[in-house]
């Protein structure tokens, strides 16, 4: 019970989409941080026999206002509209501009703003480009050199300057450091991210490559055997009909002969395109070898399915194939079609649809036997 109800608080505070999750939780770290950093920063003061006036308690509601705005921006989808909807830079330039005023304030405990500052600067580095993280660190360096000169000018005392010049030449030999870091990281990730890419494209080409033909680009042999499993495996189950076609163009090799084995691909992709669009959506054609077709048609009875074969016997049959140098084509299809059998393999129905096929080429061709 317990366990359910922390669920649901950690959905209401971050949400269920898991990117906007990420970002929410950077946030909320950075908030944390933001909320340890505040009373870090009023016993600092104290400890340096400061007043904790109007200034320290504006510091502090600035502070802890500020991040609030940020993960209400982002937990609103305000932020989506933007390049980074995580808001990373500008939650890094807020956060700077509060360690600087911070630093203004915290008199001998000072120095314990710089690894703050650095920890801060952390956030960015696997998110931030590398231009990006240039112009933070000099921010950072602008930002911490002024108010060191405007404190060294005003409580010399307090901060006296040579103190100061130090503690520049400290940010100023450390902030170079952790903006080339930040580049350097900026480089791998991106460079990652590109191989990632790379590797995604091989792999959806790789897929392609296993299941398709890539003359026609309809499913291959091995993936149409695949389906016709699948529908077997439903039948077993659940007793769905299905039936299978074998459709093989007539007197292709005459193609061949007459105009070329280039001509002959450009009438292999017109049969595929025309018998796709002849198909119905849950029908599926593959090319099972040379000019020979499977057609596997899921929870389809006989008759419906006959129909079918002979609105793309017809659909090809219609064809005018421009195979190049002004020379046109006209090819038929011969099909025979059977329905599974409950308790046959898979086996014996191709063998019973291919000696219907065979039935249909006897009979003269560009007709469908059906059994």
């Amino acid at each position: 019970m317990a366990t359910s109800h922390l669920h649901r608080l950690g959905d209401l505070w971050l949400g269920t989409e898991p990117a906007q999750r990420l970002r929410l939780r950077q946030t909320s770290l950075a908030m944390a941080l933001m909320a340890l950093c505040v009373p870090m920063m009023h016993f600092a003061v104290a400890m340096g026999q400061g007043e904790r006036g109007l200034f320290l308690w504006a510091w502090t509601a600035v502070s802890l206002g500020g991040m609030a705005l940020a993960y209400a921006a982002i937990r609103s989808g305000w932020s989506l509209r933007f390049q980074d909807p995580s808001l990373t830079s500008l939650q890094i330039a807020f956060a700077i501009s509060s360690a600087a005023l911070g630093y203004a304030q915290a008199g001998p405990m000072r120095g314990g703003v710089f690894p703050v500052l650095t920890l801060i600067l952390m956030f960015g580095m696997f998110q931030l480009r590398a231009r990006t993280a240039y112009a933070l660190c000099l921010f950072a360096l602008a930002a911490f050199g002024t108010v060191m000169a405007v404190m060294a000018a005003h409580q010399p005392a307090r901060y006296p300057p040579a103190f100061e010049i130090g503690h520049f030449v400290m940010l100023a030999c450390m902030l170079p450091a952790v903006a080339v870091l930040t580049a350097r990281l900026s480089r791998i990730r991106r460079r990652l991210s590109a191989q990632r890419e790379e590797l995604a494209r091989a792999l959806v080409q790789l897929r392609a490559i296993a299941t398709r033909d890539e003359l026609t680009g309809l499913p291959n042999r091995r993936q149409m055997q695949a389906l016709m499993d699948q529908a077997l495996l439903r039948s077993l189950r659940h007793g769905h009909e299905f039936c299978i076609a074998i459709a093989d163009l007539d007197h292709f090799k005459r193609v061949n002969d007459q105009h070329g084995h280039a001509a002959g691909d450009v009438v292999l992709r017109a049969f595929a395109e025309a018998a796709h669009g002849a198909l119905r959506a849950t029908d599926v054609i593959a090319r099972w070898g040379g000019e020979e077709f499977i057609v596997l048609l899921p929870d389809t009875a006989l008759p419906p399915a006959l129909a079918g074969m002979e609105r793309l016997r017809e659909r090809v049959a219609a064809l005018r194939i421009d195979v190049g140098h002004g020379v046109q084509v006209s090819i038929t299809v011969s099909i025979g079609l059977t329905g599974h059998h409950v308790g046959d393999t898979l086996a014996q129905t191709l063998e019973r649809a291919d000696r219907l096929l065979y039935q249909a080429k006897d009979e003269g061709r560009n007709r469908s036997c059906a059994g």
